[in-house]
């Protein structure tokens, strides 16, 4: 019994200081990725798509990757300094910044395809400034996707 309380002590403790530092990023993602799904199900019944399993186990694992991708950022957090400082190599940053920089990423990503979502269920929810806005915003960031991953095949 002595030695549960001693690991829910350190589990809690460990626990309360990862969410002072990652608990509004996790707050944040959590919120877009359950508002996008929720809207992703209103777009698709408003145009008479039928929602299959293949479709939601899909739609999981794809917000579980995002999820997997904010915990990398997290890890890179605490690595990155760690591996550095071994090297004696100084960071000149401190802090969250792999994963604030990843979970903005989502954030951002997840808040453009709400209103996709909105869109497709009804065009004229959203001022047509924001959907074209969205819709430039999209399309530049797959043109950096898209120049990134020429750089990575050597284009």
């Amino acid at each position: 019994m002595e030695k549960t309380k001693w690991l829910l002590s350190v589990f809690c403790g460990l626990l309360s200081a990862f969410t002072k530092q990652y608990g509004m990023i996790i707050a944040f993602v959590s919120i877009a990725v359950v508002l996008d799904w929720i809207t992703g199900i209103i777009g698709e019944k408003a145009v008479g798509h039928p929602i299959t399993s293949k479709k939601g186990t899909i739609g999981f694992w794809k917000k579980m990757a995002l999820f997997a991708g904010l915990f990398f950022g997290f890890f890179l957090d605490c690595f990155i300094p760690y591996a550095l400082k071994s090297a004696n190599i100084n960071l000149p940053i401190s802090g969250a910044m792999f994963g604030m920089t990843v979970g903005s990423y989502i954030v951002i990503n997840e808040c453009i395809s709400i209103c996709e979502n909105i869109y497709k269920a009804d065009p004229e929810l959203l001022p047509k400034g924001i959907v074209k806005m969205l819709q430039l915003a999209k399309t530049q960031i797959d043109k950096e996707s898209d120049s990134d991953e020429n750089i990575n095949n050597g284009y």
